[in-house]
């Protein structure tokens, strides 16, 4: 079955601008659970998700993809949709690997679409913005414990989230199915970057290739292998989210640090 859209997130990659998670959660209590669901994805329409492919339909700019759905989920969640253009995440993706649109080849396929790092997609929007937006900076998260992926979620709009994708979630996708772990799952098709938005007792919800896709929690517990919160301006403060155990002042100190 042919796949819905193209993958493109690379390995794992270290970087030395990377905030942990765990460092802001104070030692001298335990972060309290966020509320017991979250759906930050709402605030846009299926329409609108389903016109926001942004080039990943061709080629394997997920990781810059994903920066547009947060971005449009960040700005209409603290009041004012930012909508991305595809060009601009074409051009994002350019300016990162080295992607040439001109080297496409009659059949499709591009030598220079070798797809990104999540982290050199930070790293240069962090130095050079997106979409005319900034961020401070961006915290990696433990995507094996649940509850601070929920804090992610919770405090930052999204957690950006690297999955390596099993056959068995293209026929889930393209039938409008929850991604959840079958007994053979077809092997793996590619390394995919996807924003999770939302979730809630059934599992967590991210965007895709056009729409919103619901996932079970042992799925993602099994494909996940990184996860990060990025920290757009504005949007910490007007979420009105702080719970009282997360180190605020800590990361604020850090992210200043990172911007001389």
């Amino acid at each position: 079955m042919a796949t819905p859209g193209k993958f493109g997130k690379l390995a794992p990659k270290e970087n030395p601008k990377t905030l942990l998670f765990s460092k802001y959660l104070k030692s001298d209590a335990v972060l309290p659970p966020p509320s017991s669901k979250r759906a930050w994805e709402y605030v846009i329409t299926d329409e609108r998700w389903a016109a926001t492919m942004f080039g990943n339909d061709t080629i394997g700019d997920c990781t810059c993809a994903s920066k547009g759905h947060i971005l449009m989920a960040v700005s209409a969640n603290a009041g004012s949709l930012i909508l991305p253009t595809t060009e601009q995440c074409v051009e994002l993706y350019s300016a990162v690997t080295g992607y040439d649109p001109s080297q496409t080849q009659t059949d499709g396929s591009n030598p220079t679409d070798n797809g990104a790092a999540m982290t050199d997609v930070y790293d240069y929007i962090l130095k050079n913005g997106f979409a005319g937006q900034k961020i401070l900076g961006w915290v990696k998260v433990d995507h094996t414990d649940r509850v601070h992926f929920e804090q992610c979620v919770e405090l930052f709009g999204a957690c950006d989230t690297g999955v390596q994708l099993p056959n068995s979630a293209m026929n889930q996708f393209q039938n409008d199915q929850s991604w959840d772990i079958i007994s053979n799952d077809g092997g793996i098709d590619g390394g995919h970057c996807v924003p999770y938005l939302g979730y809630g007792s059934l599992g967590e919800t991210c965007i895709t290739w056009g729409k919103r896709q619901p996932t079970g929690i042992p799925w993602f517990q099994k494909y996940a292998d990184e996860a990060y919160g990025i920290i757009w301006e504005d949007w910490f403060d007007t979420t009105g989210v702080a719970p009282n155990h997360f180190d605020r002042d800590a990361l604020w100190a850090d992210l200043k640090a990172l911007s001389v």
